[in-house]
């Protein structure tokens, strides 16, 4: 049996899709918000635990139906949780978008599960984001009898103690793992560059307070070659081989946490029949006034669309 049509598709439930989905309930309109993870707003969610989310620009006023204000994470994500629940925004957790086919009036929205969804019109609120870009080394799945000591996220600092880790990525996001796992472990820092130049003003003062104390020892203009395991009877896990500008580095560790960034979903929205306006990988979908794609009755919101902050995506 075929599912009923929505009035509207909205895609992802990051701060662009939650508030698209909570007007059309506001608004008595048929709708249903698809999001793949089991939580909502998976960029935020998986920020570090306690960080401070701003509500920049504060001189642009909020539009949206459900409330922002700067705060931890955890609220934030609360927050919304209670405007989802009390608009009674009708959402579908789980539910991975593989392909949407058709047209305006009748698309189909193919799900990873298996069902289809059906729509009149498709919102595309699913960031910029994409999958963790990954180091791309040897070694770094681990072997048939070592498992990968590489991850990609960190949830909680608080949870890692003595250990030796190694932060790759001289980011805000690099820069602020570093820092939460300073205090009760040996941390590393890998910097592709010579400066954190792409890092927020305070995060730079501190990372260099840091490295300047001792308590951080950081390779600049390092490149990861490959992660070998080491034996039971070592005491660190795995050596991460380093190519740096005074040769070869191994570094014994622990956890292998790679904060370099995500690989834009742009092979899925092009696969949607979407055009971009050039091969630029920073490059973005051109939208009418009214943010419809080229594909009629496909609308594009929030950092895909070139709003990148989380105000004016949910405006």
């Amino acid at each position: 049996m075929a599912s009923p049509a929505y009035r509207i598709a909205i895609i992802g439930s990051g701060p662009g899709g939650l508030s698209a989905a909570s007007r059309a309930a506001e608004k008595g309109v048929s709708h249903v918000l698809l999001e793949a993870e089991p939580h909502i707003s998976n960029t935020i969610y998986r920020y570090q635990k306690g960080k401070h989310v701003m509500n920049e620009p504060r001189v642009l006023p909020l539009r949206s139906t459900i409330t922002f204000d700067a705060g931890k994470r955890e609220d934030v994500l609360s927050n919304w949780q209670q405007g989802l629940e009390s608009y009674k925004v009708n959402i579908q957790h789980n539910a991975e978008v593989t392909a949407i086919d058709g047209s305006k009036g009748a698309f189909e929205i193919k799900l990873q599960n298996g069902e289809t969804v059906r729509a009149e019109t498709v919102v595309l609120g699913i960031g910029v984001q994409g999958n963790p870009r990954m180091l791309g080394v040897p070694g770094e799945k681990g072997t048939e009898d070592k498992a990968s000591i590489v991850q990609y996220t960190l949830d909680d600092p608080e949870e890692y103690e003595d250990e030796h880790i190694i932060v790759i990525g001289g980011g805000d996001a690099g820069i602020e793992n570093a820092l939460a796992l300073c205090g009760h472990n040996t941390v590393y820092m890998v910097n592709r560059g010579m400066e954190f130049e792409r890092a927020k003003e305070a995060n730079n003062s501190a990372m260099l307070a840091k490295i300047k104390k001792g308590e951080i020892e950081c390779f600049y203009g390092a490149n990861s070659v490959q992660v070998d395991a080491l034996t039971d009877i070592d005491e660190q896990k795995a050596e991460l081989v380093l190519d740096t500008p005074d040769g070869e580095a191994r570094v014994p560790c622990d956890r292998i946490i790679a904060r370099l960034g995500a690989i834009p979903p742009r092979p899925f929205i092009e696969s949607c029949g979407i055009e971009f306006p050039s091969k630029d990988r920073g490059a973005i979908p051109e939208l009418s006034d009214k943010y419809e794609t080229n594909v009629p009755g496909i609308y594009i919101i929030g950092a895909l669309g070139g709003y990148p902050l989380i105000k004016q995506c949910m405006n």
